[in-house]
C-alpha cells in the first residue's frame, strides 16, 4: 500500500514539474516575442502609413498559418503560442524561435524597389492591383487579395501605380507578393491571370538575376522582369521613383 503510494506521489510530483516547465515555456515564449517586436519597431523608423494602419490581410493570415501551424492545432508549432497570438504580434513567421525562419515582423524594414514586367512586348498594366493595395493598407477589409507585407502604390503625380514596390518586413521574396494576387513566379515562367509566360528572364540593376521568385529585393533597387523585346529600352523606362518614398 506504502509503495503504492509512493507511486502515486511520484507520477503527480512529476506531472507538477511538467507543468510548471510548460508554464514557464509560454510565459518565456510571450516574453521574447514581445521584445522582439519592440527591438524591431524601436530601431528601424518607419515611412509612410504608421503601423497602426498596417494590418494582416486575409492572405497574409493565411499564409501565417500555413507557416507556423503546420499541424492545425491552433498554435505555432515551435514556441506553442496561439496563433492568433502571433499574428496579433505582427508574425508570418516565428521569428527568433524559429532558425529556419526568414520573414520578420510587419514594419521591421520600409525600402523600395522600382521595376518593370514587359509581357509580349508590352509594359504590364499594375494600376488595378495598386488601387486594391492602397484600400487596404488604408484599412479596408473587404480587399484579400494583398499583402501588407509587399505591396505597390497607386498613381500619384508622375508616378503609374506600381511603378514602386514597397517591402514593409525582413525576407519577403517576390514570390509572396506575385502569390498573393493568385500569381506564380518561380524558374523563368510567370502566370498572370491564367495565362503562363515562360521563357522569361529577371535582370537587377542591369544584371540578369536567375533567382526569379526566391529574389528578395534591396532598397533602391532597379528590376525588370520580361519574356523578350528590346531589354535596353525596357531598362530605360524603370523610373527613379523609390529614392523619393
Amino acid at each position: 500500500m506504502a509503495k503504492r503510494k509512493n507511486k502515486q506521489n511520484n507520477f503527480l510530483a512529476v506531472g507538477i514539474v511538467i507543468a510548471i516547465v510548460l508554464i514557464a515555456f509560454n510565459f518565456y515564449s510571450t516574453f521574447q516575442i514581445k521584445k522582439l517586436q519592440q527591438e524591431q519597431q524601436e530601431n528601424i523608423p518607419m515611412m509612410g502609413n504608421p503601423m497602426s494602419q498596417m494590418s494582416f490581410s486575409e492572405f497574409d493570415k493565411q499564409k501565417a498559418t500555413e507557416f507556423m501551424d503546420k499541424n492545425n492545432d491552433g498554435k505555432c508549432d515551435i514556441c506553442g503560442m496561439p496563433i492568433e497570438q502571433c499574428i496579433a504580434s505582427g508574425m508570418m513567421q516565428c521569428s527568433g524561435m524559429d532558425p529556419d525562419a526568414t520573414i520578420g515582423v510587419l514594419g521591421s524594414q520600409h525600402i523600395h524597389a522600382d521595376w518593370k514586367i514587359y509581357l509580349d512586348g508590352k509594359e504590364f498594366d499594375w494600376s488595378p492591383y495598386a488601387d486594391r493595395h492602397h484600400k487596404q493598407m488604408m484599412g479596408d477589409k473587404s480587399i484579400t487579395d494583398t499583402s501588407a507585407f509587399m505591396h505597390i502604390h497607386p498613381a500619384e503625380g508622375q508616378e503609374k501605380g506600381g511603378d514602386v514596390m514597397h517591402m514593409h518586413a525582413t525576407g519577403i521574396s517576390l514570390s509572396l507578393f506575385f502569390e498573393s494576387l493568385g500569381m506564380q513566379f518561380d524558374k523563368g515562367c510567370l502566370n498572370v491571370n491564367e495565362k503562363e509566360y515562360c521563357g522569361v528572364k529577371m535582370y537587377v540593376n542591369g544584371e540578369e538575376n536567375a533567382e526569379f521568385g526566391n529574389y528578395v529585393f534591396n532598397d533602391l533597387d532597379k528590376i525588370l522582369i520580361t519574356d523578350g523585346g528590346n531589354i535596353e529600352e525596357q531598362m530605360k523606362s524603370i523610373t527613379n521613383f523609390a529614392e523619393t518614398h
